[in-house]
């Protein structure tokens, strides 16, 4: 992912639900350089042109790109007035106001929790890519075009596809201990815990993560012990949270 962010090429992040996807995604953005770390664009689980469009600049309007900014004070646009604004724009008038701000190339985006993609929302997602030097990287749960919709040919071979399955055992062991460092678990007994959680999360990064991170729950303690066979059913019954989500709120109702 680090390569293809240095080579600003685009990227297929595909793996079964609850493998790790947005956790490796948030890692590595949170661990990039300041001024690469602005120029993050992260979308979750919009749907439709229009949402989609309205996103991305509400997204550049926040993080004060100076193209967008040209244009609203050209047209009398206020910071409070902005919604409006962007809701009263057309398709047209959406799409130049995103490819004139992504014309040089200073942003990349990713694209997570999101159904398969339209004829309409590939094509700027081509455009972005292709003629915009700007990244895109898609975050699935497969490869072909029931999961990713339209947009096979910007992620045609394997410089542009990551995909993301069980750790072997040294990673999935570097993993664990970055896990109970970040949920301070070292402070629980940890016997048996490490080869329970590793064997009930089948080495899965995002069940690892997880389960990790209920394990610092008071209700899966039984004095110092660590309830693993609880977190694990619940774990099952309560699915894999996405993480917080990094998106505005502007569009994401209207105008599909």
């Amino acid at each position: 992912m680090r390569k293809a962010l240095e080579k600003r090429a685009p990227l297929l992040i595909s793996g079964p639900a609850g493998i790790g996807k947005t956790a490796l995604v948030m890692n590595i953005m949170n661990d990039l350089p300041s001024h690469l770390a602005r120029s993050a664009i992260y979308l979750n689980g919009v749907d439709g042109l229009q949402p989609f469009l309205r996103l991305l600049l509400a997204r550049l309007y926040e993080i004060e790109d100076r193209t967008l900014r040209r244009q609203t004070r050209a047209e009398g646009v206020r910071r409070d007035t902005f919604k409006a604004w962007l809701k009263s724009l057309g398709t047209s008038r959406l799409k130049g106001a995103l490819y004139r701000s992504a014309e040089k190339g200073r942003y990349w985006i990713v694209l997570d929790h999101m159904p398969p993609l339209t004829q309409a929302v590939a094509k700027v997602v081509k455009e972005l890519v292709q003629m915009r030097n700007t990244p895109v990287f898609l975050l699935a749960r497969g490869r072909d075009e029931s999961a990713i919709g339209h947009v096979s040919e910007v992620y045609w071979g394997d410089r542009q596809r990551l995909s993301i399955g069980p750790l072997p055992g040294k990673a999935a062991q570097q993993l664990l201990d970055w896990c109970i460092a970040q949920f301070r678990l070292a402070r629980l007994d940890l016997k048996g815990f490490r080869e329970e959680v590793l064997r009930l999360s089948g080495c899965s990064p995002g069940a690892l993560i997880k389960m990790c991170a209920m394990a610092a729950e008071p209700r899966y303690h039984y004095g110092a012990r660590i309830k693993i066979k609880l977190i694990h059913i619940d774990s099952l019954v309560r699915g894999y949270d996405p993480l917080p989500s990094l998106t505005l709120a502007e569009g994401a109702d209207d105008g599909r």
